[in-house]
């Protein structure tokens, strides 16, 4: 019969595992969807450029793909959150606000990118699930391009890069990550949070996640090897 403490360190495992995989699928499905959604005529494109791009049925189904790929991103970057904040509270040390903030961190960049899959990708569902026709006002396509893609690079960025900031500080007390990660951490959440106007630090946030989601999968049970 297994002791509790027994039992313990074998959710410990299972719950990092989860963690470690639901972080990579999120890193992996965010970069394909964000490519999808982001694929339209540069801002400063020919309103004809932008008419025809959403004429063509091809682009639009490609959008709506990719902002159902986005909201399954979410929906992996929401395990991994829960995984992250249990994980953080068990080891806290008299610094619970900080795994809090971190928590609160990440709902707030998983709401923004909600904002980018349904600003991006609302004016092409509306026309191959709503029957609504296909806009003519190439303004109106750039407006919600802009809505996205800002409401990621902006708030979203923000959030990303304190909750690297935040995790980083928690993980480094509770030795939930190997001390290295929690310098680049450091270094990474910075940027990304000061940075994000230039989405060159969103790659960072994805290339952190990918690194979490490592650890977490070779952590043998939720202390990190210093």
């Amino acid at each position: 019969m297994a002791t509790p403490s027994t039992t313990s360190t074998a959710d410990g495992r299972g719950g990092l595992r989860w963690g470690g995989i639901a972080a990579i699928v999120f890193a992996v499905l965010f970069v394909v969807g964000f490519l999808m959604v982001a694929d339209t005529p540069d801002g400063d494109e020919s309103n004809a450029k932008w008419l025809r791009y959403f004429a063509d049925s091809d682009n639009r189904r490609m959008i709506v793909i990719g902002a159902i790929v986005l909201a399954v991103a979410a929906l992996a970057f929401l395990v991994f959150l829960g995984v992250l904040r249990e994980r953080l509270r068990s080891g806290a040390s008299g610094a619970e606000w900080v795994g809090t903030t971190a928590f609160a961190s990440g709902l707030l960049f998983v709401a923004m990118l909600a904002v980018t899959a349904l600003g991006t990708g609302s004016v092409s569902a509306s026309v191959e699930f709503g029957d609504a026709p296909v806009v003519r006002d190439a303004d109106v396509l750039r407006t919600f391009e802009s809505l996205g893609t800002g409401a990621l690079v902006l708030f979203g960025a923000a959030a990303a890069g304190l909750l690297i900031i935040t995790t980083s500080v928690a993980a480094g007390r509770s030795a939930l990550f190997p001390r290295w990660l929690v310098v680049a951490g450091y270094v990474a959440g910075v940027i990304v949070l000061v940075g994000g106007l230039f989405f060159i630090p969103l790659v960072l946030f994805v290339l952190w996640m990918l690194v979490v989601g490592i650890v977490m999968l070779r952590s043998p049970g939720g202390g990190a090897a210093r």
